[in-house]
């Protein structure tokens, strides 16, 4: 990875243009406003305003009775949000210029929550474009940054609320780029390591990703020594955060594990872990929730994605894409594909990373090719477009009404009443 003068410049320029960039991802907070998000944000604030975890004094007992809560747990230590505790750790930093806010403030103001995911999400989009700047030309680095950031579900989760996702897309993209970059400098592996083991301590599914990267360090005689420093720190993160879950929790599933041994009762799936072949179809081409749906502008990184996984590739950018087809495999496990009451394909949101890097490894049309140029043309437009009606337009109601997505998901493959229509249809009446 070499960084010249002239992209030194335009990197500057990025940075510089980080609180635009933010600021212009801050503007429907009702997207990320749920139980869950809210949980990660309060806990993240109590680490840097009280030095703990446990945040009972964001949910006062007048306020909540002690029945249950979704998004946090009781137990008899105290009030735990259900996320994984890497998450809220990594956002905390980004708390410590509202310490002195009152606990209760904190948790019921959606701007402030929001306006955290956003910063978060526009130090992930300067690392890929650091990243990509390295690997790529100039403008395509740009290009494929910008399609990330505008014209993916990136805008309406990773930028909207403080998820799993938002954290660990943080983690996941230094980690590849630190990945890249031990292929010239084997003594990056160790950190690369590390980064992609926080990503997957925040989303268990990028396991595959600090796995492979531990693997190509072993597989690296440059320098000997450097894969089991690698191994032993991805093990030792990953144990460190399975003793959290069990130390917070008793399970070492975490505070989803209640979430996940009653899935049935609250959703129509038989369990949580359920495998079929249309979920991945599912994923990808639903009417509602299917990536290339959302984002038909993702159809050109699969030429990436094939380039990359030939035997002439190199063998990091191999580990690399199969890293990537491999959590995009495991969601084929997910029951709930479809992430909830969200606008997009949440779940597609963890391999957005790959996206980028398939992205970057594809030819892009030329004006020789003016018919592909168009089609991608449109097919940026249209991805654009989805995002900016979701913030101006969500929530539309489609997840409630007539029923939940949650009790009837076979409303998701419905072509006549889509989320996208029904977003559509609210856009136009404002």
């Amino acid at each position: 990875m070499h960084l010249d003068a002239r992209r030194l410049t335009v990197l500057a320029a990025l940075v510089l243009a980080a609180p635009w960039v933010a600021h212009f991802y801050t503007g429907n907070p009702r997207l990320g406003a749920l139980p869950e998000t809210i949980a990660a944000g309060v806990t993240a604030h109590a680490l840097v305003a009280a030095g703990t975890v446990d945040v009972s004094a964001y949910y006062p007992p007048e306020a909540f009775p002690r029945g249950p809560l979704y998004g946090v747990a009781r137990r008899p230590t105290g009030l735990y949000g259900i996320e994984p505790i890497t998450s809220p750790l990594t956002f905390a930093p980004f708390f410590a210029p509202y310490r002195s806010l009152p606990p209760p403030a904190v948790r019921i103001d959606w701007t402030l929550l929001h306006t955290i995911a956003a910063r978060v999400a526009t130090l992930t989009l300067l690392v890929l474009a650091v990243w990509l700047t390295g690997i790529t030309s100039l403008p395509r680095a740009l290009l494929v940054t910008t399609i990330i950031g505008v014209a993916t579900c990136f805008r309406t989760i990773n930028a909207a609320g403080l998820w799993q996702h938002t954290s660990s897309a943080l983690w996941a993209v230094s980690g590849l780029a630190l990945w890249s970059a031990a292929a010239g400098r084997p003594a990056l592996y160790p950190l690369a390591g590390t980064a992609l083991a926080l990503a997957t301590a925040c989303r268990p599914i990028l396991v595959p990703a600090a796995l492979l990267v531990a693997w190509d360090a072993v597989r690296d005689r440059r320098r000997p020594g450097v894969g089991i420093v690698t191994v032993t720190l991805v093990t030792a993160i990953g144990a460190l955060a399975l003793f959290a879950n069990w130390y917070l929790h008793g399970t070492l599933l975490g505070g989803r594990g209640p979430i996940v041994t009653s899935i049935a009762r609250t959703h129509d799936v038989p369990s949580y872990f359920h495998f079929t072949p249309w979920t991945w179809a599912a994923l990808l081409a639903a009417p509602s929730r299917g990536l290339f749906v959302y984002s038909p502008v993702l159809l050109f990184a699969l030429p990436g994605l094939v380039h990359t996984l030939r035997a002439s590739a190199p063998a990091t950018e191999r580990l690399m894409s199969l890293a990537g087809v491999l959590v995009f495999a495991l969601y084929g496990f997910i029951a709930t594909w479809w992430g909830g009451w969200v606008f997009g394909p949440r779940y597609m949101a963890d391999v957005l990373p790959f996206f980028a890097f398939w992205l970057a490894r594809t030819p892009l049309p030329r004006r020789a090719r003016a018919p592909l140029a168009l089609l991608f043309a449109v097919a940026l437009a249209w991805s654009v477009a989805v995002y900016e009606i979701a913030v101006r337009a969500y929530p539309c109601g489609w997840n409630a009404d007539p029923v939940s997505i949650d009790a009837a998901p076979e409303r998701l493959w419905s072509p006549r009443d889509t989320e996208l229509a029904r977003c559509w249809t609210a856009f136009r009446r404002r």
